[in-house]
Formats: C-alpha cells, sequence, structure tokens
C-alpha cells in the first residue's frame, strides 16, 4: 500500500474514532476539533444552512478549543449571495471545497455574525456541502488562523473528511430535533389534560340564537390560517370563540398555546412570549422557551392583545414581521411558524389616536375581525345558559338534582343589563347554588342593587329610580350654569325664561336630552364619546332609564 493511501487511512480512522467516541455529541465534536486543529490551521469549526424561504444563512453550531455552542443564528443574504449558496447546494457532486477569504459577501457575513464567539479578523475559510440521502444537512466550515493558511494537502485532508461528517451531522440534527420536541412536550403536558377536559365540556350556547351571526362569520375561517382579531366586553367568551376558530383550522391537531396579556407584568412580557436562556436574569436557573416556541406549527392565542405595553408591541411585530425569536439573554434567532389569534376588550382604533396602540401592529393583527356581541344583546341566550352553569355547578359541588329555578327570576334576569357578560352570569350561578342548593334559587335577589343594574317591576322604585332625577337635575344644572343660567343668576335666568316659549315636564326634558345624545352618537352608549359620558351617567343607569321610557339605542 502506498505511503499516501496509509497516511490517509490513518487520519481518517483517528478522525472517526474521535467523531465516534462518544454518545455525547457536543464533547465528540470537541474531541474532533482538537484533532484537526492538528493538521488544520484553524479557530474553529462551524455548520450552517442556507434558508431558501429567508434567503439567509442559518448557523446551527460553533466549535472551539474546549468549547461547543448551539448558536442558532439568522443572517440575511444579499440576492447574489443567496444565489451562489443556492447553487452550492443544488451541486451533482455533493461536495463543494471552496477556499474563502474575508472579501467573499458570504464569508464577511459568517464572521460579523459569529463575531461575539469568534475574533473578527482576516481569516481563511475552507468549506463543503454535507448531504444525506434525503437533504443538504449543511455547510461545514473550517475557520482559519490567518489568510492564506490553507494548502492544497489540506484540502485533500479536508476532502476525506466529507462522509462521515455527514453522517454524523445527520445524527446531530435529528438529536437536536429530538431534544427540542421533547423539551416542547414537557411544557405543554403540564397544562394538556386540563385543557382537554374543558374542550370536552365546552360547547357554544346560542350558536342559532343570540351568536348566530358571530359564528356565521366564524365559518368563513374554515380551513383558512389567515390572523383573527376577537373583539368584545369582558365576560362575552372570546376564548369560545378562539376554540371554535383552532377546531375548524388547518392546524387544529397542533399545539394551541394561550397567554392572557393583561395576566403577565410588563417587566416578565418578554420572559414570558419570547422565551429566556439560564443566567439571563436572576432565578434564571434553566432556559425556557417562549410562548411562540410552544405554538410553533400551530396556534398562538393572545388573549387581551390590548393591554401589552409599546415595548412589547415592538417586539411582537417584529416576531410577526419576520416569523423569528430571539430568547432573553441570546442573540440566537429561532425560527418559529405561528398563526396568531388576538382578542381585546378594549376600543383599539382609540388607543391608536391616544398612541397608546401600535398603527402597524393593528393592521398585522386586524386581519379578519370578529365581533362577540354582549349578553344583554343575545338575552334569548340566557335560560340555556343558566340551566348549563347549574348543571355543571351542580356536578362540581355534589348536587344530585338540578334546584327549581322560578319564572319570576328568569324575567327578572332577562331584564338585568350584564355589565360582567357570560362570566357574570356564570358567576352568579354558582353564587346561587352555594346559597341555595336545594332551591328554590333566587338568582335574582343575588343582583346588585345599586347604579339601576337591575330593576325589579315588582317592588316599586328601585335605588336608581329614586335617585335619577336627581342626577339629571344636576346635569342639567351644570349645562345652565355653562350658559349663566344658573338659579343664582336672576337676571340671565329670566332672560332664560322669557326666550322659553314652553314649559315642558321634567321628564320630557330627561328623554328628550337622552335622544339628543343617542343621536349625536349614533346610538353608542359605551365607551369614549358614547351618550352615557355625555350625559355624564353610568352606561347601566342611562339603559336602565331608557327601559324605563321605552327607549332603545336605534332611536338616536
Amino acid at each position: 500500500m502506498p505511503h499516501s493511501q496509509e497516511s490517509n487511512l490513518k487520519f481518517l480512522s483517528e478522525a472517526m474514532a474521535r467523531l465516534t467516541g462518544s454518545l455525547d455529541m457536543q464533547k465528540s465534536l470537541i474531541d474532533t476539533f482538537e484533532f484537526l486543529a492538528e493538521h488544520f490551521p484553524i479557530d474553529a469549526i462551524s455548520l450552517h444552512q442556507y434558508s431558501p424561504d429567508l434567503k439567509a444563512l442559518k448557523l446551527l453550531f460553533l466549535v472551539q478549543a474546549g468549547r461547543f455552542d448551539f448558536v442558532e443564528m439568522v443572517a440575511p443574504l444579499s440576492e447574489e449571495a443567496a444565489n451562489s449558496l443556492f447553487l452550492h447546494n443544488q451541486g451533482v457532486s455533493g461536495v463543494i471545497k471552496v477556499p474563502l477569504n474575508m472579501d467573499s459577501p458570504v464569508s464577511a457575513l459568517h464572521s460579523e455574525t459569529l463575531s461575539e464567539l469568534v475574533p473578527l479578523k482576516e481569516r481563511a475559510y475552507m468549506v463543503c456541502v454535507l448531504r444525506s440521502e434525503k437533504e443538504v444537512l449543511g455547510h461545514l466550515c473550517l475557520m482559519g488562523t490567518h489568510p492564506d493558511c490553507f494548502t492544497e494537502e489540506h484540502e485533500r485532508k479536508f476532502s476525506l473528511l466529507v462522509t462521515p461528517f455527514a453522517l454524523t451531522m445527520s445524527n446531530l440534527l435529528q438529536y437536536q430535533r429530538t431534544m427540542e420536541f421533547q423539551d416542547r412536550l414537557r411544557v405543554e403536558r403540564d397544562g394538556l389534560e386540563k385543557d382537554l377536559e374543558n374542550l370536552r365540556e365546552r360547547r357554544i350556547v346560542g350558536e342559532q340564537g343570540g351568536l348566530k351571526s358571530t359564528m356565521e362569520v366564524v365559518r368563513q375561517l374554515e380551513n383558512r390560517e389567515v390572523p383573527a382579531l376577537i373583539m368584545g366586553e369582558t365576560g362575552v367568551g372570546k376564548e369560545l370563540i378562539a376554540d371554535a376558530i383552532q377546531a375548524i383550522s388547518p392546524r387544529k391537531n397542533k399545539p394551541f398555546v394561550k397567554v392572557n396579556c393583561g395576566a403577565i407584568p410588563d417587566s416578565l412580557v418578554d420572559s414570558e412570549l419570547f422565551g429566556y436562556e439560564k443566567g439571563a436574569f436572576t432565578g434564571a436557573t434553566t432556559s425556557r422557551p417562549g410562548r411562540f416556541e410552544q405554538a410553533n406549527g400551530g396556534t398562538l392565542f393572545l388573549d387581551e392583545i390590548g393591554e401589552l405595553p409599546l415595548q412589547a408591541q415592538v417586539r411582537l411585530l417584529r416576531v410577526l414581521q419576520n416569523n423569528v425569536v430571539e430568547r432573553i439573554g441570546s442573540t440566537k434567532s429561532i425560527e418559529v411558524d405561528v398563526r396568531v389569534i388576538a382578542a381585546t376588550n378594549r376600543n383599539l382604533e382609540l388607543m391608536l389616536q391616544e398612541g397608546t396602540f401600535r398603527e402597524d401592529l393593528y393592521y398585522r393583527l386586524y386581519v379578519f375581525p370578529v365581533q362577540v356581541p354582549p349578553l344583554r344583546e343575545r338575552t334569548q341566550d340566557i335560560p340555556e345558559l343558566i340551566y348549563l352553569f347549574m348543571k355543571r355547578g351542580c356536578d362540581e359541588l355534589g348536587i344530585k338534582s338540578l334546584p327549581q329555578l322560578p319564572e319570576p327570576t328568569v324575567d327578572r334576569l332577562l331584564q338585568y343589563s350584564w355589565p360582567g357578560n357570560v362570566r357574570e352570569l356564570e358567576n352568579l350561578v354558582k353564587r346561587g347554588l352555594t346559597l341555595y342548593p336545594h332551591g328554590p334559587l333566587l338568582l335574582d335577589k343575588l343582583l346588585p342593587q345599586d347604579e339601576g343594574w337591575y330593576i325589579s317591576p315588582e317592588e316599586g322604585q328601585s335605588y336608581f329610580e329614586k335617585t335619577i332625577d336627581a342626577r339629571v337635575e344636576l346635569m342639567l344644572e351644570k349645562h345652565l350654569a355653562k350658559l349663566n343660567l344658573s338659579p343664582g343668576a336672576s337676571q340671565p335666568l329670566q332672560a332664560g325664561l322669557h326666550m322659553q316659549t314652553e314649559i315642558k315636564p321634567l321628564e320630557q326634558t330627561i328623554k328628550e336630552a337622552i335622544v339628543s345624545a343617542l343621536a349625536k352618537t349614533g346610538g353608542r352608549i359605551n365607551g369614549p364619546g358614547g351618550a352615557a359620558e355625555l350625559l355624564d351617567l353610568n352606561p347601566s343607569t342611562l339603559r336602565s332609564k331608557m327601559r324605563k321610557m321605552g327607549l332603545k339605542a336605534s332611536e338616536g
């Protein structure tokens, strides 16, 4: 056997012994680097991939003397550089050996991206493309110690390593994917059984009733992946609508991760959504993937999106635009493929005007809006909802039979304005079952009795009825004062009375004031600029007065 063949065989045998010398892939690659450093003038070995979708380098790992790093960074390429790497990946032979230097845009970008780990300097590169039977595994790169440091002998030896490295890298990448998958499973497992139990019991009451138009809109999303924005007051059931959207989504069998943005302290938003690395802050004893990583391949439900602080909105927008996240304490960019469903009880358009919600994020989310009506606008669903919550509550409390629910109680519940919507009704039923487990279930006795939220037609005037006239009189007095027509200003008041051609009853004046406010707001009662705000009244107070007068919002 010629000496060169003996030398080649010995070199290859020793390299493979180190590559396969340990079940710990990281240790094997560190040992391999130490061996190769005896034969090549190198500072580091890296493996990167070319992503045709992103037109970018995806840096996977870096090996140096005594050190291994999973890098997982993404570096965008120019059109020219992307085309050159695309051609490399399409090479028929499966092996490309290219000596490179810092004049090359690809090697310059590679060095700049890794500059925090490997000193940035002029150096030579030697690269080959590693392939398996199914895919291009990546570009194996030897980072030289200085320019023109690689010779033809180095290139010849490097070519001997392509096949064993390809096999090793195939196993390493498969190992990495398996570990990431197991981490994601561990994170999801904790809440999975509880979520499944809730989903088994949940159904949408009113699908053919008060929510019929909403569900018709939802059904238009079947087998589509566009972002959806669910809007409605607190407690109307926005999460149930999100569940319904997910159930007809192409991603229905993929991860479905839910986040209540309003429940996360501002200081923890980043770590919750994007994750963190071990040691990133005090208490970070282990690395943890964020909710975007947990939802990778599936759907992320961002409830109460309007509660996110502005800085978090900026970072969320960046993720939605680039489909990559960076954990706290890391410069690695991690690709994610996530469909976003958002929900809010806030007026986002008003927040845009106030500068508390970013316009670019709003239009990124406002692709397919779904409006959920409040319970007071779907009162036909209340009896069925009560029955559902009674049955569920009896099961939880161990009550064997459903208590009696008097018909007058139901009638009175239909008159209540339900500011807390379905959630308030559910809690009311639970409280009633606790107090009256054997019935009758007098839920109307548990309703709040202040501010006109509840009017009993059989008990005469409520607290609200006794005070509304005084409040409206106070409101009118304020307006008169603005015109210098208050009772203390006798002359202007007399002049005002002379101008008044007809003295109207106070009740009619109040009614005209309400009708005028409704007309000005287009029938809108709640929110900034609504009729209640114009009249300086609680929205429930205004609705109660309107019911008494037989007024409807549409009459404005």
